[in-house]
């Protein structure tokens, strides 16, 4: 059982939540280096690089740790085993608790990897994307000649020149490759 950190700014740490890349990284950097969390205050360090040896933290920015305790408040990240840490050559009267990858986080594909995506057709310019692997979903509309691509929260991200184009439009905007792209019309069906 780790005790929470110190009551930190909310609106500074809402943002960094959202901060794709950033969250991203730090998932990544949890992997490799790793990251520890040191004294009372549960202050974020960086093992070694390389070796992931605990004993000689470096201490991260603080947008980077901020965004390890909402990761760790948020489940994606665990505490894990105590280990013994030294900070500036001296040893710290305190074990740190080392911070592991939950099991749920690395489950889904990674930022950057390809995925499966559906569009299906439900009227002639209307069609609605799927993608189950990597959990996002939204609409391409034709309008004017071209397709409005949005997301499932109705934000617009663009236009594109035709369904398959506006599927990786909307792929790119959650951090995947959209490949292959799968078009039902189902319209054709339903006509």
């Amino acid at each position: 059982m780790t005790r929470r950190p110190a009551h930190q700014s909310e609106s500074a740490g809402q943002a960094l939540l959202f901060d794709d890349d950033l969250t991203d990284r730090v998932l990544r950097d949890a992997h490799d280096p790793g990251y520890v969390l040191v004294g009372i205050a549960e202050k974020v360090h960086t093992r070694a690089i390389g070796t992931r040896a605990a004993e000689f933290a470096i201490p991260t920015r603080p947008d980077e740790a901020a965004t390890v305790h909402h990761l760790l408040a948020a489940g994606r990240l665990i505490p894990g085993a105590r280990v013994p840490v030294q900070l500036d050559g001296r040893p710290e009267p305190e074990q740190a608790t080392l911070v592991d990858v939950a099991a749920t986080a690395t489950t889904g594909p990674a930022p950057g990897d390809r995925v499966l995506v559906h569009v299906d057709v439900v009227r002639p310019g209307h069609g609605l994307v799927t993608c189950g692997a990597a959990d996002f979903s939204g609409s391409i509309v034709r309008q004017d000649g071209t397709y409005l691509v949005e997301t499932e929260h109705g934000d617009v991200l663009g236009r594109a020149r035709s369904y398959r184009a506006g599927a990786e439009r909307l792929a790119r905007h959650h951090g995947f490759r959209a490949d292959p792209v799968e078009i039902e019309h189902e319209h054709e069906v339903y006509g």
